[in-house]
């Protein structure tokens, strides 16, 4: 197992430096500049001297390893829209609203998923069944931005309960939450039934009801168990991806959360401050697999990681 994660932690850190050589290039491949000024240009000696300001007038491959000598330092730069912070102090004041929203939409969604799917399983091929795997099909193919505008004409327009945006009072956080547990909950119901089925269908299964245990048992100790494993890898890459925020529900609902900066980065040419989201995204994701796959070798000793048995 030692020897797995350093040969995953060696991988994460490779996989870092093609993330960021890709997105440093990507990013400046794309026409236009920070200062270029858009409707109102800058006077050539104002936009001349932001750029040296920020090193933008230097080669790219110099630009490059000054960035990531910063990014070995914890130092991101200071973001060209709020230059009176650090992109850290951003990214800390951002994520509050998309850690709240969306770890509370993941937390509540999970478990509901999981409730579905499990009475999915036990009622196979019954009206319980049809309704659960309707709702997560829906769930997985309507888009999440489809989903936060009809909450917003229902529960905001049409019935008045609930501010249609924001983030300040915790009332402008429901609309918010029940968008971003769509996604989990419809998740989980599929994984969920698809692994009680799988696990209902093993020998030991028909071994446990002949030897006489009860249905509950068998269902509560070892059906649901087993049916467990899978579901871990799914758990914490979802968490991640939904609690760094959803592009599409915080522009719906005007959150100032990480997803609203992200694309704020992108139009407005802030490099420093979307190179940081795209390495602390990478990071996260590569870190958040590495404790799913520990997880699983954990719950089932039988896995293997290269080639032997932990």
């Amino acid at each position: 197992m030692i020897g797995f994660i350093l040969r995953r932690l060696m991988s994460i850190g490779v996989t870092f430096i093609i993330v960021s050589m890709i997105i440093f290039l990507m990013m400046h491949a794309i026409p236009g500049g920070p200062f270029d000024g858009g409707d109102m240009p800058m006077p050539p000696a104002v936009r001349a001297t932001l750029m040296e300001r920020y090193g933008l007038d230097q080669p790219l491959y110099m630009q490059y390893f000054k960035y990531m000598a910063g990014v070995v330092r914890l130092d991101f730069g200071i973001p060209f829209q709020s230059p009176g912070e650090t992109v850290l102090e951003l990214l800390g004041r951002a994520w509050v609203p998309s850690l709240v929203l969306g770890g509370l939409g993941v937390l509540i969604g999970t478990p509901l998923g999981i409730l579905l799917g499990i009475a999915a399983a036990l009622r196979r091929n019954t009206w319980v069944d049809y309704l659960a795997s309707a709702v997560a099909t829906l769930g997985l193919t309507i888009p999440v931005f489809v989903t936060s505008m009809l909450l917003i004409l229902v529960f905001a327009v049409w019935l008045n309960w609930f501010p249609s945006s924001g983030w300040g009072s915790p009332d402008r956080w429901v609309l918010p939450i029940i968008a971003y547990a769509t996604i989990p909950m419809a998740t989980y119901a599929r994984y969920t039934r698809s692994a009680m089925l799988d696990t209902l269908n093993k020998p030991f299964v028909t071994v446990l009801r002949a030897k006489g245990l009860s249905e509950t048992r068998i269902i509560y100790q070892h059906v649901l168990r087993n049916s467990a494993i899978p579901m871990v890898t799914v758990f914490l890459p979802m968490f991640i991806g939904t609690a760094t925020g959803s592009i599409f529900v915080e522009a719906m609902f005007r959150v100032p959360g990480l997803g609203a900066y992200f694309v704020s980065s992108i139009r407005t040419r802030d490099y420093p401050l979307e190179m940081a989201l795209m390495l602390m995204l990478t990071v996260m994701f590569c870190l958040a697999y590495l404790i799913s796959d520990i997880l699983y070798a954990w719950l089932n000793p039988r896995m293997k990681h290269g080639g032997r048995k932990q």
